[in-house]
């Protein structure tokens, strides 16, 4: 037989991304028993395949316009040889950086407990993460977002890019 841990919350927040994380932030701030709930990473999109690794790869672009556009300034431009494995070794090391800030034992040690795993509810207070049952009156739903392919004919015959693909 199978144990079932069972906590008790005053607000269960699921989803670990941007909005999730300010949100669970800002109830531990207030020394409330919170819980945050993450089906596969903390950061969601925002921190591994959106905002972060995407305007850090506009950051690199523009530099390498900038270094192209030196005339404007008064300095000499050249073409910059750009090398794509260490520009997107570069863009693992922001993630990392921004990261090392939302671990969940940075969370835990914030007062926040952290459960990943698939989630679903049992009822209208009562979710079941993996073998732990997590009850509470109060929930925010922040799941994100997933790219969507438009319905744009052909489109499913080509090799297309979404943000989390590139």
């Amino acid at each position: 037989m199978r144990c079932v841990l069972s906590e008790t919350y005053d607000i269960v927040i699921i989803g670990g991304g941007s909005a999730g994380l300010i949100a669970a932030d800002f109830v531990a701030q207030l020394e409330t028993k919170v819980a945050l709930v993450e089906k596969h990473r903390i950061g969601g999109d925002c921190t591994w395949t959106g905002c972060i690794p995407s305007k850090t790869l506009l950051k690199v672009a523009n530099v390498a316009r900038e270094i192209r556009t030196a005339d404007r300034y008064g300095l000499a431009p050249f073409e910059p040889e750009i090398d794509l494995k260490k520009v997107m070794d570069h863009i693992r090391v922001v993630i990392d950086e921004i990261y090392k800030h939302e671990t969940p034992e940075v969370l835990r040690a914030n007062g926040i407990d952290v459960f990943i795993g698939s989630t679903r509810f049992l009822d209208s207070h009562t979710l079941s993460v993996g073998g732990t049952t997590i009850k509470s009156k109060n929930f925010v739903i922040s799941t994100g977002a997933h790219p969507l392919a438009p319905p744009i004919m052909g489109l499913d015959e080509v090799n297309h890019l979404t943000y989390e693909s590139i």
